[in-house]
């Protein structure tokens, strides 16, 4: 032990594995109560061989970067060198982010959004079913999300982006569906089509 005689602290010296994240690792075992992993992996595609990466592993790193302030895939670095994290969650193997964004793109191209809209609906069911509320209110909103690829388009408030829209309760916060939507789409464009889209996703609206 190293004794501070200044400050009102002491420092220790020790060779146990440590995370800087130990809120994820809360958060990471309320995904895996939830079984976010099984989830996913039965709705989304299966890897092309045995030694490819499962969709779980590369979703459930993802959602925990997002939760931990990560704002690009570059930040997936993060959880992947984190061997705290790594040892108290199911994170033996973590893509990287080139990885990440190769599967992203092909999710987007082979029916990987109709999954993860399969998963969702499961736990939005799963939510309302539990949560007591017996009226809900959808709320929907579409917000502005500042990128400079080269595909995307001015935003009506002036920087290139997308202007996605999300439909949740406003009761419990529970998503009941997006659209993405291109940047120089107005927010309150097509907003009657998508309020009838998220009725009709709501479990007790059938």
């Amino acid at each position: 032990m190293i004794r501070q005689t200044v400050l009102p602290f002491k420092l220790e010296i020790t060779r146990d594995i440590i995370t800087s994240h130990a809120g994820l690792s809360l958060f990471g075992e309320f995904c895996v109560g939830l079984d976010l992993l099984g989830v996913v992996d039965r709705n989304l595609p299966k890897p092309g061989s045995g030694a490819g990466y499962k969709a779980s592993e590369y979703v459930f790193p993802l959602v925990l970067m997002f939760n931990g302030g990560g704002r690009s895939l570059e930040d997936m670095r993060v959880i992947r060198v984190d061997t705290g994290l790594r040892e108290l969650l199911p994170l033996e193997r973590v893509p990287s982010s080139d990885a990440t964004g190769d599967w992203l793109r092909r999710m987007g191209e082979t029916g990987g959004l109709l999954g993860l809209e399969r998963s969702n609906r499961r736990f939005l069911k799963w939510g309302m079913k539990y949560d007591g509320i017996k009226e809900y209110t959808l709320d929907i909103d579409a917000t502005g999300i500042e990128s400079h690829k080269e595909s995307a388009l001015f935003t009506y408030k002036g920087y290139p982006g997308y202007m996605p829209i999300v439909g949740h309760l406003a009761e419990n916060g529970l998503v009941v569906s997006e659209e993405f939507r291109e940047g120089n789409e107005p927010p309150a464009s097509r907003n009657l089509e998508f309020l009838k889209h998220c009725i009709k996703r709501c479990p007790r609206a059938r």
